[in-house]
């Protein structure tokens, strides 16, 4: 199992505990960090996943039942495959997914 960071006491949305189970299982992952949950704003029921590209690998954006960040640190050359292995994996199969730059100061 990867490097969970917080142990087994961090809370994730029932979207996002989908993306963490398959991310434990892509090579070049080597730590999870989940972030607080926040509501969405009354959106449709659709859930969708927004990948950020950073320097220490992915932010994943997963919105569901809510909003919640979750870091995916990894190399950053291997980034590009572990967003892929997402859109690819049969579980997730239900989400949409979306690429987003960094933008400073959000």
């Amino acid at each position: 199992m990867k490097n969970l960071r917080g142990g087994t006491h961090t809370t994730l949305t029932e979207t996002a505990t989908l993306v963490v189970r398959v991310l434990e299982g892509i090579p070049g992952v080597t730590r999870i960090s989940p972030g607080i949950i926040t509501q969405n704003g009354g959106r449709s029921g659709q859930s969708y996943v927004t990948a950020v590209f950073t320097n220490a690998g992915l932010e994943l954006i997963i919105t569901g039942q809510g909003v919640q960040k979750v870091a995916v640190h990894s190399d950053p050359q291997a980034s590009s495959q572990i967003l892929q292995a997402l859109r690819q994996h049969k579980r997730l199969a239900a989400l949409k997914f979306k690429t987003r730059d960094r933008k400073p100061g959000i």
